[in-house]
């Protein structure tokens, strides 16, 4: 039995995350398949799931030990539970080359607090005025149409009317030793971590999106903690970098984000979505919408791919099929 969408429903998303923005930059005809169509492989992606159960891990362990007072050992077990409730019953294909298997990922975690003891780690939970912990930080922020820029130029609507939302979740609002809020984010994988790790976020909009958020929260942060965890068959891997991002590249990220949400808007507007034709095409593997691309009929190619709409608030974003866009065939 095939799960297959019943049609093409084009849904443009009114939250807009660096996940998306991205794609588009690379290709705009795979942001209209992934996003706007919402079609992605069958089955849940081995790397978003391995993530998001390490993140599910830390929160609850940092639950333990600053909600409840528990010890590191107590916080462990209680987040080993957590751990197992969230893994499930998923299964790594068969052909899949990966070391992150369910006992290897747990193995990351334990490797991850004693890499940084929660009690001398530099990076605690930032403290609310409320005197609680804050623990993984989400926010959705309106783009305000309204909101004109110092040469006078705005934020497109959203086709509803609306304003678009700039949205994202990261681990932990941190503080460092300091008192200073600052975003902390982990990044698993099965790679290597190299000399070049640090530098490869000097301008990540990701970060900078964070950092923006936070400004406009009111939280006068500058810097991310970014936290590399190599999961591999024979060792784990640990790597830190804290990158600052001055007000003059914020507002470089910012006008960005801007030019590309009226692209986005006039592609939406004209019905038509740029193809790369290069590199974006085989990067990082092979794009998986490259033989709909190339082929007469683009729609035969894509009739196997299920509706899994990206959502930026969840911890794995492309998790749960949309059962209300499919239907089965046998």
């Amino acid at each position: 039995m095939l799960i297959t969408p019943t049609v093409f429903t084009s849904i443009l998303p009114i939250n807009i995350d660096s996940t998306m923005m991205s794609c588009f930059r690379q290709c705009p005809r795979k942001f209209f398949l992934e996003f706007v169509l919402g079609l992605r492989p069958p089955g849940l992606s081995v790397d978003l799931h391995a993530g998001a159960c390490f993140a599910a891990a830390l929160e609850e362990t940092y639950k333990g030990l600053y909600i409840h007072g528990m010890t590191v050992t107590g916080a462990l077990q209680r987040a080993q539970a957590r751990f197992m409730i969230e893994w499930g019953d998923f299964e790594i294909p068969d052909w899949k080359r990966t070391a992150k298997t369910m006992d290897r990922v747990w193995e990351a975690v334990e490797s991850y607090f004693a890499e940084y003891p929660p009690h001398t780690d530099t990076i605690r939970p930032y403290i609310a005025a409320d005197g609680k912990p804050t623990l993984e930080y989400t926010f959705a922020i309106p783009l305000e149409p309204t909101h004109w820029n110092d040469d006078g130029r705005s934020f497109p609507r959203h086709p509803s009317g609306s304003s678009f939302l700039y949205t994202g979740r990261f681990d932990m609002l941190g503080q460092d030793v300091m008192g200073k809020p600052i975003p902390r984010d982990e990044k698993t994988t099965g790679g290597s971590i190299g000399v070049d790790w640090v530098r490869r976020w000097a301008l990540r909009s990701q970060f900078i999106g964070y950092v923006w958020a936070l400004q406009q929260c009111g939280l006068k942060a500058e810097q991310v903690c970014v936290r590399g965890v190599a999961i591999q068959k024979t060792q784990i891997v640990h790597a830190e970098a804290r990158p600052y991002y001055p007000q003059e590249l914020i507002g470089r990220w910012y006008e960005q984000l801007r030019r590309d949400l009226w692209r986005i808007t006039r592609s939406w507007d004209e019905k038509y979505w740029d193809y790369d034709l290069g590199e974006s095409c085989t990067s990082y593997g092979t794009c998986v919408f490259m033989d709909s691309c190339a082929a007469a009929e683009p729609e035969a190619w894509l009739s196997d791919m299920e509706v899994r709409r990206w959502d930026p608030l969840n911890k794995n974003p492309a998790a749960v099929p949309d059962p209300s866009q499919m239907r089965a065939i046998s």
